[in-house]
């Protein structure tokens, strides 16, 4: 077997599982500033758990995201910085004295589950320049664009962060086995991005359903190291990030292995999976 990599898990849903209602637009966070030890301690379970890497919790930690909130762009922007700060701080508190590494986390500037709201590629050229800069400043390790569903979205997003002396990792969210939601095929994905340094290539917050549909186009198609991290709630994926029915744990270690068996050497889990789950493929595949 070859060496598997463990990924962390849930951030958002995690939070909410404390009973704290996450606001619209900023999401999970809110929680940077307002309770940013709960950030630590949710990274720190994760890496006790057998995680080699854990993800910044900047998935909305954007000025577009803030400004939605009511703010001015200056204003936004401010906050965003402070909450982008807070948990790059978090998660370098958590990761101290081990060997995980940060992953930072870029997400669609819109929604995860609409690639049509995409805002055009001078905005997101604009954007993603800012926040990649706030990333490298608070020294990630790799970049990862996580949630993707747009392909031209993907492609500022790689021409902008490629600039960097920093590895890069790009996660889909799919529409069906071959395509992605915005329509491109998986297999044109790959050929979209060949001109671009793409360290892993993986799938993530699709069901455990949906996840194993993808798995043989992105390992036939692909030809470097490739993983998966599945949405454990069952059906389409929430924008709210509430799950109200969840895949089992031995459906989630089974996609693990199925998975492995394919050919990925990247695991882990996003909305919906918690510490217990990392344990289950640390145990699995360490």
């Amino acid at each position: 077997m070859s060496l598997i990599s463990i990924l962390d898990g849930a951030m958002g849903t995690e939070i909410i599982a404390k009973g704290i209602k996450l606001p619209n637009f900023i999401w999970s966070a809110h929680t940077n500033l307002q309770n940013p030890s709960l950030i630590y301690d949710i990274h720190k379970k994760y890496i006790d758990a057998g995680s080699d890497f854990i993800t910044t919790n900047t998935f909305r930690t954007t000025t577009r995201s803030y400004m939605k909130t009511g703010l001015s762009e200056v204003e936004a922007r401010n906050k965003a910085f402070d909450s982008l700060s807070s948990a790059l701080e978090m998660a370098h508190k958590a990761r101290e004295n081990t060997k995980v590494q940060i992953l930072g986390s870029i997400a669609p500037l819109e929604d995860c589950y609409s690639p049509l709201d995409y805002p055009g590629k001078q905005n997101a050229e604009r954007e993603i320049l800012e926040l990649s800069k706030w990333l490298v400043k608070k020294e990630i390790d790799i970049f990862i664009l996580e949630t993707m569903n747009n392909l031209a979205e993907i492609l500022v997003c790689l021409k902008i962060i490629s600039g960097y002396n920093i590895p890069i990792w790009l996660s889909l969210n799919i529409l069906d086995d071959q395509h992605i939601l915005s329509g491109e095929s998986i297999s044109e994905v790959i050929a979209a991005i060949s001109g671009y340094r793409i360290d892993k290539l993986l799938l993530n917050c699709n069901s455990i359903a949906d996840t194993l549909d993808g798995i043989p186009e992105l390992s036939n198609c692909w030809s470097g190291e490739w993983g998966v991290y599945p949405n454990l709630g069952l059906g389409k994926p929430s924008p709210d990030g509430v799950i109200n029915e969840t895949s089992s744990d031995d459906d989630f270690l089974d996609i693990a292995i199925k998975a492995v068996d394919m050919g990925a050497t990247i695991l882990g889990g996003c909305c919906g999976s918690n510490a217990k789950h990392i344990q289950l493929l640390s145990e699995k595949f360490k």
